[in-house]
């Protein structure tokens, strides 16, 4: 009896290894937040279903950089797939797969690239290779207060006032009359991003493009300053108007002051970054859950410049598990993953979900996310790109406070990027 049960034992074992097309064991890292919080629920399945194990190590997206640069390296690397903030692609590109050469997938099917939002790919290149996938369709996305657009008495005063109806402002004029409007009724009309951090470059990119200029630009695979002086210094004085209406402490806001502002309802309208929305729309935290539109960001005098920021996998040319870290990432990217871990935290990238009515449903910001993407600018695509951003963090804050004049500061912007370029064999 004991060899009859022995060999129905090593039976089962044999069919459930050959059942599950792999067999191994992949380390992935990437940012914590809600998606990857989410993500991580759904492993379990992806393991059942391709027999991957997987070691998903969640650390603050601050830290990445730095683990990932003494993780992974050209012949040697801790895990086979890591998440890279967009900005800093073009300095890992080098480590990486390209995406064309990624296996096609034994259980979960490589993507085609229609199925993401517009734009989302454009996040994984680097001198016209996709050295990744992306995962989320990060991107500005515009939050207005819908009950002060909708009040009749607000709506009679403002066309009174300005001739037009008012509404989730669609241009940088509109931004600027009616955060002037709400201000004289107890309202911060504008909400700025001026802290010493991340969000405050994006800013700056995001009013530079919008009056059609840009600090840095790749021409001919050569990396050159192409700011405008006159259309750089129209940028910043637009923002320093805008300020006037901002809430106290204007200059040293970051999130966690501009979402309690907003929250509080003292903000007419603002820029916010998709992962943050749902603690807007939380009742128990917001005075404002459910009263806010979500719509693509105002455009410029130059056009759309919604700032992108998608997180992109990228896989380490010295994997030794490329076949099975490739299923992981198409699991990750799947109809049915996005579908399941959605109503968790999951933020998608693809565009049937972005615009899938039933989710929207609760989820309003998704299709702005959609919109939003089709305008969307990257931020300077360098190898060198943490340090550019702080030189031009550091003269945008310079001159939006007035420490400087707007043309003190675009001139030495200018003069510090091309030293770096200089430093960096440009």
């Amino acid at each position: 009896m004991r060899r009859v049960i022995s060999v129905l034992l090593l039976v089962f074992t044999v069919f459930f290894a050959f059942s599950a097309p792999y067999n191994t064991t992949i380390k992935v890292l990437a940012w914590d937040d809600a998606l990857t919080q989410a993500l991580k629920e759904g492993i379990p399945d992806f393991e059942k279903q391709t027999g991957i194990k997987v070691v998903l190590e969640l650390i603050p997206s601050g830290n990445l950089l730095q683990k990932i640069g003494v993780s992974v390296s050209t012949d040697k690397t801790d895990y086979d797939l890591v998440t890279v903030d967009e900005p800093y692609v073009p300095a890992l590109a080098h480590l990486f797969t390209p995406f064309n050469n990624w296996s096609t997938g034994k259980v979960y099917k490589k993507p085609n690239l229609s199925i993401f939002a517009p734009n989302a790919f454009e996040a994984a290149q680097w001198m016209g290779t996709f050295v990744g996938m992306p995962v989320n369709a990060n991107v500005y996305i515009w939050v207005t207060r819908k009950d002060l657009i909708s009040d009749p008495k607000n709506k009679q005063e403002f066309k009174s006032k300005y001739g037009y109806d008012l509404a989730v402002p669609k241009t940088f004029k509109e931004l600027r009359d009616m955060a002037e409007f709400f201000s004289t009724k107890g309202i911060y009309g504008f909400a700025p991003f001026t802290a010493q951090a991340e969000g405050t470059t994006a800013e700056a990119i995001f009013m530079f493009e919008g009056f059609g200029t840009r600090p840095l630009e790749v021409i001919n695979n050569k990396v050159v300053v192409a700011l405008d002086d006159k259309k750089a210094v129209e940028a910043i004085n637009f923002y320093k108007e805008l300020l006037k209406f901002s809430p106290p402490g204007a200059l040293a806001m970051g999130h966690s002051e501009r979402i309690a502002a907003f929250n509080q309802g003292k903000v007419f309208t603002m820029f916010q970054w998709p992962a943050l929305v749902p603690q807007h729309e939380d009742p128990n935290s917001s005075l404002v859950a459910g009263k806010i539109t979500y719509s693509a960001p105002p455009v410029g005098p130059a056009g759309a410049s919604a700032i992108r920021g998608c997180w992109v996998l990228g896989m380490p040319n010295a994997s030794k598990n490329k076949e099975a870290a490739a299923e992981f990432a198409y699991w990750w990217a799947s109809l049915e993953t996005g579908t399941k871990l959605v109503p968790k935290g999951f933020t998608p990238a693809r565009s049937d979900i972005l615009l899938n009515p039933t989710i929207n449903k609760d989820r309003p910001w998704f299709k702005a996310i959609f919109d939003s993407m089709k305008g969307s600018i990257a931020r300077p695509r360098f190898p060198k790109y943490p340090e550019a951003s702080q030189i031009i963090r550091d003269n945008w804050l310079a001159a939006i406070s007035g420490k400087v004049t707007p043309e003190d500061a675009v001139k030495k912007m200018k003069d510090d990027l091309n030293d770096l370029l200089k430093k960096s064999g440009y």
